[in-house]
């Protein structure tokens, strides 16, 4: 991939906030939860603001104005969904143009989002001139993309960020949370899956909701910033959500003491600032730990407690290195935006293959947008070429009547012994490497001992 030279002394565009503070312009955005606490509420809350004349407010902050896309593969069925919720906000707020909101859904050939879905995305939001794009949600849009390894994670996200960049609007993508442990607060592990996930966002914001018998029976959400690159990490904050009439409102509420910061959130949260304060610069563990010590109050044990939780939640988006000197002593660095580890050739971990054309035949919207028919074998990230050309092969028919002996019995017919393989939307790693290991063994010929032909 060819790499551009930065020009350090240029001046630089100031940013653009959809939601000061909050919400990034031009860059991806995590929002996540778990199930049913309120992330479609805020969110088409948001993109209500946002079509009022010159721009709503939300939480006593100015909304960026402009248009929304808002993309739901999570409860696709005529918007309902959305639609209900909007209903709520411009019964509360009536000015706001709901021809300035756009849903969409996939039809029922549609399994997941892949380059064209994107590529209908951009187009839209440069004809809307939209400053919100709501992609709901990684597991329903990217349903073969597993979300713990990094390989199948970096693809979405990488093709996510060229999304938020080629069309400057603020891109959220709704996530999960992991189920709780036993005794665990919700949101305390962050987002579900690899930290590959955080580590491409600028921004990442958890939800948790307050049980209504500490705020006397009425419904508040905790937010929580997790990842903030550009603007200092706030502190947790109290969202209340209240229904009056038809009409639904977000307002700013005091969180109980009992669901504030801890000690240790909040020398996570410290020490999580500073680094980003020093991205791309060494910071030693020792003045680290003295930030979160001189900050939060805390004992040496705490802030290094603290430390952890926070490379646990950084991942590879920290770098760790040991310096020279007695005792090993350890620095780490934020690493810059795109430093990260990427694919070569970002992938999408593809939807089902031989999926059958959509019958509109139009690409009018998303929802008509037929699937990509090539094989997921050809778009899984790392898939070996020979690979690749084999499917191309077993596709043809070219291996019909090939026999192959392999160690442990024989497959009379090549082609059919491979369509076990070639049936699947993802092979595992073991699979994988059996498939490398016959396709060289055909494409180059060099193995007769293993294949008779």
């Amino acid at each position: 991939m060819p790499l551009k030279q930065v020009d350090l002394t240029a001046d630089l565009e100031p940013l653009e906030w959809f939601l000061p503070d909050l919400l990034l312009r031009g860059y991806l955005n995590f929002l996540a939860s778990l199930p049913g606490q309120g992330k479609t509420t805020l969110l088409t809350a948001l993109a209500w603001q946002a079509s009022r004349p010159g721009g709503g407010e939300f939480l006593g902050e100015p909304v960026s104005p402009g248009a929304t896309i808002y993309v739901d593969f999570d409860a696709p069925g005529d918007g309902r969904s959305v639609r209900f919720w909007l209903d709520k906000h411009r019964a509360a707020y009536p000015d706001g143009d709901m021809s300035q909101i756009n849903v969409l859904e996939p039809d029922p050939n549609t399994y997941g989002m892949d380059k064209p879905e994107f590529t209908h995305l951009a187009n839209l939001a440069r004809e809307t001139g939209a400053s919100l794009i709501i992609v709901d949600s990684f597991m329903a849009a990217f349903p073969n993309a597993d979300p713990i390894r990094l390989t199948d994670v970096q693809g979405p996200l990488w093709y996510m960020r060229r999304l938020a960049v080629e069309t400057g609007a603020a891109v959220i993508l709704i996530d999960h949370l992991p189920k709780p442990m036993s005794g665990e607060a919700a949101g305390k592990r962050g987002i579900m899956g690899s930290v590959a996930k955080p580590a491409q966002a600028r921004a990442v914001h958890i939800l948790t909701r307050v049980p209504p018998s500490e705020v006397q029976g009425r419904n508040v959400l905790r937010w929580d910033c997790q990842k903030m690159s550009f603007a200092a990490l706030p502190e947790p904050f109290g969202v209340e959500l209240v229904f009056d009439g038809e009409g639904m409102r977000a307002e700013p509420t005091e969180l109980p003491e009992s669901f504030g910061e801890t000690k240790t959130e909040r020398a996570v949260r410290a020490m999580q600032s500073f680094l980003e304060t020093q991205r791309g610069q060494q910071v030693g563990r020792k003045d680290l730990l003295e930030v979160a010590i001189k900050v939060a109050n805390v004992r040496e044990r705490a802030a290094k407690d603290a430390l952890k939780m926070l490379l646990e939640r950084l991942g590879e988006a920290v770098a760790i290195v040991k310096l020279p000197g007695q005792g090993a002593p350890l620095a780490y660095r934020l690493k810059v935006e795109g430093e990260a580890t990427e694919p070569e050739t970002p992938t999408i971990a593809a939807p089902l293959p031989q999926m059958p054309e959509s019958p509109s035949g139009t690409e009018e919207s998303l929802g008509q947008t037929p699937t990509p028919k090539s094989s997921a074998l050809h778009q899984t990230s790392g898939t070996p070429p020979e690979v690749v050309e084999l499917h191309k092969r077993f596709k043809a028919g070219e291996l019909k009547g090939t026999p192959l002996k392999i160690p442990g019995g024989n497959i009379p017919d090549l082609h059919k012994g491979l369509e076990g393989y070639f049936s699947k939307a993802r092979l595992t790693d073991t699979e994988r490497h059996d498939l490398l290991g016959i396709a060289q063994a055909v494409l180059t010929q060099t193995e007769r001992e293993t294949v008779g032909v």
